[in-house]
């Protein structure tokens, strides 16, 4: 990636259900593989397994996205499908300053769906999630990004101040 391109992966397009991809994908190349050891029509079992593979890298790769191009000054949010980035950019707005919050969200231990009641269990413990914003003259951020990891908070707080050319507010700090 350049330089001065910032990429940022936001979230899943399809949620938890990207999950789903890492059945999907072998389960494709084992049945588009079968007429070789079984006596399965080759031509509707080579399209059942392709179908089943591209389905999968569809669930696992479509997510949506944050860019800044620091150079040609422009952002855009985008959705990335197979690798390829779809999303229309807009100047840059004369940010003022960015932000590092934090606060504490349930953990996500159980990230799957099922039918059986948890009212037995503890809930999921609390853990912190930072979220750096980008603010120009508004009081709510122009873009917002998320993260667990302090580490990464701090390295992307720095980068886009220095790239930006802003202060920095760290609403973290004791």
């Amino acid at each position: 990636m350049p330089q001065h391109l910032f990429d940022r992966k936001t979230d899943s397009f399809f949620g938890s259900l990207r999950y789903v991809g890492y059945v999907l994908l072998p389960a494709g190349i084992i049945l588009g593989g079968s007429p070789w050891w079984s006596g399965a029509d080759k031509a509707q079992m080579l399209s059942v397994g392709v179908l089943l593979s591209l389905l999968g890298l569809l669930f696992q790769s479509t997510h949506h996205g944050f860019q800044i191009d620091f150079r040609d000054r422009r952002v855009r949010e985008y959705l990335s499908m197979f690798g390829l980035k779809t999303g229309k950019w807009a100047p840059l707005p004369a940010f003022q300053y960015v932000q590092l919050s934090s606060n504490l969200a349930p953990a996500h231990a159980h990230d799957h769906e099922h039918d059986h009641d948890h009212s037995h269990e503890d809930p999921a413990p609390l853990v912190p999630w930072y979220t750096i914003g980008l603010y120009s003259r508004q009081q709510e951020a122009d873009y917002e990004l998320r993260t667990d990891s302090r580490e990464d908070a701090l390295k992307t707080l720095q980068l886009l101040s220095k790239q930006l050319n802003i202060p920095i507010q760290d609403k973290t700090a004791n």
